[in-house]
């Protein structure tokens, strides 16, 4: 199963959805799975590369010092003053996807697929690769093999000679950056920290380090170079050999407690690879390989550690002999830039060549002696008092020197520890101020939401006792109007006081049907009345009189009519005039009623609760029919009682 790729100081998968992507989130043609990882520097996630169908990590650039995500994707800079260094940290993020893309073909080096620019921010998409880390088989003390070892730091040297030969450093190399895989072969992952060489400029970013893996210059704003891998690495190699990483480099400037492997010699490993780890986690960074090509041949001498004070003391009998060569000038030094050495090791080389010349003087009295007594030994050759003076002048330099050294030193170590505490004032004032005015925005964010919340609520609530209001004044206009027991005629003279006015109800059946009332609330609304579609009375009274010419037109409109329907008396055929009936059976035409029908509405036409009179012959001569709309009165829908059909005596409508 693949291990996650993740930040330094990363954290577990469960991290705030605000602080993430979401899952199913797409970026081009690659789909967020999962987080691996979350971390000061940024988040890794897993994502799916739907083109070429695998599984892939993505890093995306989000240092929280920095920038917050403002949204569900959009990453903003946390104030103005700090937009520009992190615009200059997702470019340098940028270039480093682009470059370190180039290497796809490097030693155990994760491969760089592709770099994306989205959101605010920037993405690298890098191999998901499959093992464990090396931290978490290093874990509860276990150690390496001499073969384990061979197997990680041959590899990783020759990827390390590529990137460094790009002009880039990792700056995080530790166990948990390590993944191993199912043969315990290395891969390098998370170049996160990593920044390009940038001669005479820092940034913030370069701050971020691991402790116990650190080099002493990552504490500092000194210059880095490939000698702050190879302390990275040779801490990484002290873990797996001993089972613990070593003390700090910055706890080693104040005391170093550091235990040589040269002295503790564990069993198995090359006195040469010991050796060159020791070399590697020298606390100065002059003093430690300057590059992996300085490195390698260190790490694989044949030399036992002891021969270590042999050589360097034939090496100072060897300079005693022979003059040492002039000190060539800065413009014949070498262009390639190094860690700067120590100041006094010209010093302690002077030092030594005097107290060689001290030694050698010494035995050369010896020899010229031969053994004769003492009080002729005592006797001073002619050039015994020089060699004296000499002597004691370089003792009183050494220790001269010595006290220079050691002053200088714990001024070194006084600045050191002044830098530090500055550095870490700073940062937490900085994060201090980024606290605050992440708190500043985000209660900003909740103030607003809950107005707008509060506003939207007051709107609903509103408009709910609207309706209600709008739908009590409607059920109360419709009851109103149903008491008014308008009769058929009564309607159409309500059509054609509407259409008369303007609102044209598209006939006068005498039906209030959906335009009918649609006319009636725009003829309200005109009035400013309560918009209904329902007459009151003195609706109807003021609607009538204000069209009483139309209504006038339209019953003699009616009445003429009615008279050219009848049939003329003179052109009528002349036919045998009946026998008049008897008494008993003679029968007298009921007289019709106002407002009546010859014909029943057919179904829909009548509203709740409406009336309506057919005068259809159905019913007894003395009586009518009466045809009720049914449906509920409150809400104009047609359930509730259905139509009602009764005959009432023509007597009680009269």
């Amino acid at each position: 199963m693949p291990h996650s790729q993740s930040d330094p100081g990363s954290t577990p998968s469960n991290e705030s959805s605000r602080d993430v992507l979401a899952v199913g989130a797409r970026l081009q043609r690659y789909e967020i799975l999962s987080v691996l990882g979350q971390g000061s520097f940024g988040v890794t996630y897993r994502a799916r590369d739907t083109q070429l169908d695998r599984d892939v990590a993505l890093k995306e650039y989000l240092p929280t010092a920095l920038a917050v995500r403002e949204s569900q994707a959009l990453v903003l800079p946390r104030s103005t003053k700090l937009a520009d260094e992190f615009g200059l940290g997702r470019q340098r993020f940028v270039d480093e996807g682009r470059t370190l893309a180039t290497l796809h073909h490097a030693s155990a080096i994760v491969r760089i697929f592709d770099f994306i620019e989205a959101n605010g921010t920037a993405y690298i998409v890098m191999e998901l690769v499959p093992g464990i880390t090396l931290q978490d088989h290093l874990a509860h003390g276990k150690t390496l093999s001499p073969a384990e070892i061979d197997r990680i730091l041959w590899p990783l040297l020759d990827g390390l000679t590529q990137v460094h030969a790009a002009g880039f450093l990792h700056r995080d190399i530790k166990p948990g950056n390590i993944i191993l895989n199912g043969d315990g072969y290395p891969t390098l992952i998370d170049f996160g920290a990593a920044r390009a060489a940038m001669a005479g400029r820092t940034i913030a970013m370069t701050t971020i380090f691991t402790p116990g893996y650190a080099a002493a210059e990552q504490f500092t704003s000194a210059r880095q170079g490939p000698w702050t891998d190879i302390y990275g690495l040779s801490a990484t190699l002290y873990h797996a050999i001993t089972g613990e990483p070593p003390p700090s480099a910055f706890d080693r400037m104040l005391d170093d407690h550091y235990r040589p492997l040269g002295k503790q010699m564990p069993a198995g490993f090359a006195p040469g690879l010991l050796i060159g780890i020791d070399a590697g986690l020298a606390v100065r960074a002059g003093d430690r390989p300057q590059s992996i090509v300085d490195w390698r041949p260190i790490l694989t001498q044949s030399v036992s550690p002891d021969s270590q004070v042999t050589t360097v003391l034939g090496e100072a009998r060897k300079a005693a002999a022979t003059p040492p060569e002039p000190v060539r000038s800065a413009a014949d030094a070498p262009t390639i830039q190094r860690a700067a050495a120590p100041a006094g090791r010209a010093r302690h080389f002077r030092i030594g060549l005097a107290l060689a010349a001290i030694a050698l003087a010494a035995g050369g009295y010896y020899i010229a002696t031969d053994g004769r007594s003492p009080q002729r030994a005592a006797e001073p050759p002619p050039r015994a008092a020089e060699t004296e003076a000499a002597a004691k002048a370089a003792q009183a330099e050494a220790q001269a020197q010595a006290q220079a050294q050691a002053q200088a030193q714990a001024e070194e170590l006084a600045k050191l520890r002044a830098e530090k505490e500055a550095r870490d004032k700073a940062e937490a004032a900085a994060k201090q101020k980024a606290d605050e005015e992440t708190h500043q925005r985000e209660a900003e964010l909740a103030r607003q939401k809950a107005d707008q919340e509060a506003r939207q609520a007051a709107a609903i609530a509103a408009e709910e006792a609207r309706r209600k209001a709008e739908e009590s004044e409607r059920a109360a206009a419709e009851a109103g109007e149903i008491g008014l027991r308008l009769a058929s005629v009564d309607r159409q003279h309500v059509q054609v006081a509407l259409t008369a006015l303007g609102f044209d109800t598209g006939g006068t059946d005498g039906i209030f049907g959906k335009r009918t009332r649609d006319m009636i609330m725009a003829w309200q609304r005109s009035r400013n009345d309560g918009a209904t579609g329902f007459l009151s009375g003195k609706q109807n009274q003021a609607l009538l009189q204000s069209a009483a010419p139309a209504i006038t037109q339209f019953d003699a409109d009616q009445r003429a009519a009615a008279a050219v329907s009848r049939p003329s008396t003179s052109a009528m055929p002349t036919t045998p005039t009946p026998p008049a009936p008897s008494p008993r059976t003679a029968s007298t035409p009921p007289a019709p009623v106002p407002g009546s029908v010859s014909q029943e509405p057919p179904p829909g036409a009548l509203r709740a609760g409406e009336r309506v009179l057919v005068d259809d012959g159905t019913c007894p001569a003395d009586q009518i029919k009466e045809v009720t709309g049914g449906g509920n009165l409150s809400t104009n829908r047609t359930t509730g009682p259905p139509r009602s059909k009764k005959c009432i005596p023509r007597s009680s409508v009269r």
